[in-house]
């Protein structure tokens, strides 16, 4: 059955896994954000012995107060969660060159974590 929109939707979905620990800030007004990427695979076709290949996307992910510091705490490179959020563009100008600039990430509503096991402050609590 196919339903129609009256409006537009953004809505993003995404498993994947981090390639890197998350980087974690404090804004300017004190707000934390944890920015993070996430590796998801696509189909790329068959190669000749018909192996089904696939590609590696690396998309950025944002998660801003509450769920930053969550984020920030639990995740580290290599675990697998799923990311629900929406699109996000900034656009600015280079400082140095006047030519515009945008990036394009996911701005995350929820993060499911996946991996069981301890998060990143039980690792560091457990070396000490």
């Amino acid at each position: 059955m196919m339903r129609s929109f009256r409006g537009t939707v953004n809505r993003v979905e995404l498993i994947g896994r981090l390639g890197a620990d998350p980087e974690v800030r404090q804004v300017g007004n004190g707000v934390t954000v944890c920015r993070f990427n996430l590796a998801t695979n696509r189909p790329a076709g068959i190669d000749e012995q018909g192996k089904r290949l696939s590609e590696t996307e690396w998309t950025t992910v944002e998660a801003w107060e509450r769920l930053a510091e969550v984020c920030g705490n639990y995740l580290q490179k290599g675990r697998r969660v799923m990311v629900m959020g929406s699109l996000r563009t900034d656009n600015w100008q280079d400082k140095e060159s006047g030519q515009p600039r945008s990036r394009t990430y996911v701005r995350a509503e929820e993060v499911i974590f996946l991996d069981g096991g301890n998060g990143r402050q039980d690792n560091e609590q457990e070396d000490e």
